[in-house]
This record gives C-alpha cells, sequence and structure tokens, in this order.
C-alpha cells in the first residue's frame, strides 16, 4: 500500500514541466530513526534528496506528530494518498513540503517553489483500517492509552471500563495485533510495540470515527456577561477541548467551550443557565468513559485529541505543550 501510493505521488510530481522525481531507496534507516523512503527531485540543474513519510491519510492531527520529528529527519516531505484541506493548509503554513494521489503538491525552499491545488480527492478510496478504530473499538483503546495495564485485563473487566460488549474487547485486541500495535508474549500476555504511534492513530480516528457520531449539541449563556470560569460544573460533567487547555497551560485563551457530560442535556442546560443556539459557542458533548477524572477537566490525552480537530494554529501550539508536558511520558 505505502509503495503504491509513493508511485503515484512521484508520476503525480513528474507531471510538472521542468521538474524530475526519482525514488532512490525505500525502508531507509537513518542515525535514530527509519524513513519509508528517500526521493530526488530535480529542478533544472538544483537536485533535493528527500527523506519521505508515507501516509494513507493525513488530517491536523497528524500534522502535530509531523511537527514533532520533522528536525531531525530534514530534508523531509510527507506524501499520502489523501490529505485534508485543513491539514493541508497547516503543513504550508509551517513550510512541510507534501504531495498526494490527486496531485496536490507543495514544495519551497530558498531558491524553488511549487504550488499545485487541485480539486480532486481520493477520500473515497480509504476504508476504515479495522474494528479497533471503530466507534465502539476506540473507546477500548482509550482505555488502554490511560492505562496501560488494562491491557492484559479479563475480557469483562476491560469491557466494563470501555462501556462495550466483550466481544467488541475481542475484535479490538485482533485488530491491535493486525496492525502491530500490540504483539504477543504467550496465550495470556500482550505487550505494546510503539504507544506514541498508537496514541497518533487513536487521535486522528477519535476525530474522525468517534467524535463526530457522540451525541452533541451547541449552547450560549444565558448572561452574556458571564465568566466561564466561574461556572460550577454539575456531576458528571468536564471541562474539555480550548477551556480544558487554558485551565491546564494558560497559554491557550479559549473562545470556544467544549463540555463532555454523562447527564441529560437539559439537565445541564438547567444548572449552567445556557440556552440552545446552533452558532453558540458551548457544545456539549456525550461522555464516553466510564472511569472519571478527579478535577474538572478530561485527561490531557482527550484534550489533544480536541485541540486537533481544530485546525487553527495557535491549538496545535497549545496540543504540542500539553503532549510534551503531561502525555509523552505516558507513552
Amino acid at each position: 500500500m505505502r509503495g503504491q501510493i509513493l508511485n503515484e505521488v512521484v508520476e503525480k510530481i513528474n507531471d510538472i514541466d521542468g521538474v524530475q522525481c526519482q525514488i532512490l531507496a525505500q525502508e531507509t534507516h537513518l542515525v535514530n530513526t527509519r524513513v519509508d523512503a528517500k526521493i530526488q527531485i530535480a529542478f533544472g540543474q538544483r537536485t533535493i534528496d528527500y527523506n519521505v513519510e508515507t501516509k494513507t491519510q493525513i488530517v491536523p492531527a497528524t500534522v502535530a506528530f509531523i511537527m514533532k520529528q520533522i528536525e531531525e529527519l530534514k530534508p523531509y516531505m510527507v506524501v499520502a494518498e489523501y490529505i485534508t484541506r485543513n491539514a493541508m493548509d497547516l503543513l504550508k503554513e509551517k513550510n512541510i513540503p507534501y504531495a498526494d494521489t490527486s496531485g496536490n503538491i507543495f514544495i519551497r525552499d530558498e531558491m524553488v517553489y511549487i504550488y499545485v491545488q487541485t480539486t480532486r480527492a481520493n477520500r473515497t478510496k480509504l476504508k476504515m483500517t479495522n474494528r479497533a478504530f471503530s466507534k465502539t473499538g476506540l473507546k477500548v483503546v482509550y482505555q488502554f492509552l490511560l492505562r496501560p495495564n488494562y491491557l492484559n485485563k479479563p475480557y469483562r473487566f476491560i469491557g466494563e471500563k470501555a462501556d462495550v460488549t466483550i466481544d467488541t474487547v475481542g475484535k479490538v485486541l485482533k485488530g491491535l495485533l493486525k496492525d502491530r500495535h500490540i504483539y504477543q508474549v504467550d496465550k495470556k500476555e500482550y505487550q505494546y510495540t510503539d504507544r506514541k504511534k498508537l496514541f497518533q492513530t487513536w487521535v486522528t480516528e477519535f476525530n474522525m470515527n468517534l467524535r463526530p457520531k457522540l451525541n452533541k449539541r451547541k449552547f450560549t449563556w444565558l448572561d452574556k456577561n458571564r465568566n466561564w470560569k466561574d461556572v460550577e460544573l454539575p456531576q458528571g460533567t468536564y471541562w474539555g477541548g480550548a477551556a480544558a487547555a487554558e485551565k491546564l497551560t494558560n497559554y491557550l485563551i479559549a473562545d470556544r467551550y467544549t463540555l463532555y457530560t454523562d447527564m441529560q442535556f437539559q439537565q445541564v442546560l438547567k444548572a449552567l443557565r445556557i440556552v440552545p443556539d446552533d452558532n453558540g459557542r458551548i457544545e456539549i458533548i456525550e461522555k464516553f468513559w466510564t472511569n472519571n477524572p478527579d478535577t474538572d477537566t478530561v485527561h490531557p490525552m482527550l484534550i489533544y485529541a480536541d485541540l486537533l480537530n481544530d485546525a487553527a494554529p495557535r491549538y496545535l501550539e497549545t496540543a504540542n505543550n500539553i503532549f510534551d508536558e503531561y502525555i509523552q511520558n505516558e507513552l
């Protein structure tokens, strides 16, 4: 699959007048890491050899992880079958070269500038990876990320924590094995292969396959001058997104307010003195876990995922700060 994507991208680059692209190597090992390929692009007499990472799809969440590793991989280029418009905008803003199989291409350095934006996209070709990243599967993976030791707990225990069936737990484990996120030590024990990669996949799939399917509704304050930080949240309700990020870091000033709750929305509406508003800046979302945090904010992993659901550069910067301080040591 990765080889096919790379070959298609190389063909698209070669369609540009005055540009020649060739694959120098695949599965290349650098000093401290591995890249999917090395390609050479010739612009007249000038040539640049790029370390290439190949992905099926790139969304804003993917860009955050790319930014954290790009320094050790330069000259770097990311190629994919499908890149969302928001992700393209972020890559372009951060001056990260990209290309996809539809012919969307961005390359810029001191002497070269190539920017091709098409109206085509290969999104229709994409298929969900496996059951581990379905709506219910993502709930299980979230528990594994929060508490690594759950991986080897009984199916019934995991199912209760994730609020899914025992059958779902079994399918998730098979899916994680299939994609090599975990491996089997023996009949009774699994181990993680790369928890950072698993987290990256979860964030991307959460924003595509779980978050959009959770019950949600937008509201606005009944009192327009109300300070959201003075709000006392009802039981089972927690700040997420930008509001949680501001409370956690003091780096971002929230302009939208996300709340996760296991209460009926009507009850939350009365408790918070808010009113329905399709254009409101308060979004209440159905809570999808059972083990609640001790604070009034959701776990930093979920705050990170919420921030990357928005393509705003300030959100991306805040997400990376949260990853560095609160997440990476847990992976």
